[in-house]
């Protein structure tokens, strides 16, 4: 699994830096304990390294200088996204097959996986509003960390701090881990 993560780490990242934009994942701690799969998916599930690819992604995107964006997964295979025009119903019933995704209120229909992505996409946006949310100094709350800190030795050291990137329009996520049923 370990040379399977790095590739995909790599390619998402690879593909942010090409396009300016951000990695979105979904925090997938303790999927063990929520997911269920069919048997002969059991052991896959229990093999992959959910923690490992998560931190490749980390350092990575930190190397490169690209946003990553940890999102709730709760729901995200379920509801109907706005994203890509729906209604934004969540229903156990959306989900018809393991891979299918028809919204009962809208009628929406296409790929589970590439819904679920759509919703991970719009918390990131929403996660990434946040991180950049000026404050009265001006700054992203991301680099106004320092601030709370107490000075070091009694003096006032000039803070280093690390901008965020900033992409083009709003981060549009290029990849996200997850499996399907995994989030709701």
């Amino acid at each position: 699994m370990t040379d399977v993560n790095h590739q995909v780490s790599k390619w998402m990242v690879r593909e942010a830096e090409r396009t300016g934009r951000g990695v979105a994942l979904e925090d997938l701690q303790g999927i063990r304990g929520r997911a269920r799969a069919h048997r002969s998916q059991r052991r896959t599930l229990h093999s992959w390294a959910f923690g490992q690819l998560i931190d490749q992604c980390r350092y990575k995107t930190q190397r490169a200088g690209v946003a990553l964006v940890m999102v709730d997964p709760a729901y995200t295979s379920q509801r109907c996204p706005p994203l890509l025009g729906g209604c934004g119903h969540v229903s156990r019933r959306n989900r018809p097959a393991r891979g299918r995704f028809v919204c009962e209120r809208c009628g929406l229909a296409g790929h589970a996986d590439h819904f679920a992505g759509a919703n991970i996409a719009e918390r990131a946006m929403g996660v990434w509003a946040d991180v950049n949310r000026p404050h009265a100094t001006g700054r992203p709350a991301a680099s106004r960390d320092h601030e709370s800190r107490p000075a070091p030795h009694g003096r006032h050291r000039a803070a280093k701090h690390r901008e965020l990137p900033h992409p083009r329009r709003t981060p549009a996520p290029v990849g996200q881990a997850r499996t399907s049923g995994a989030g709701g």
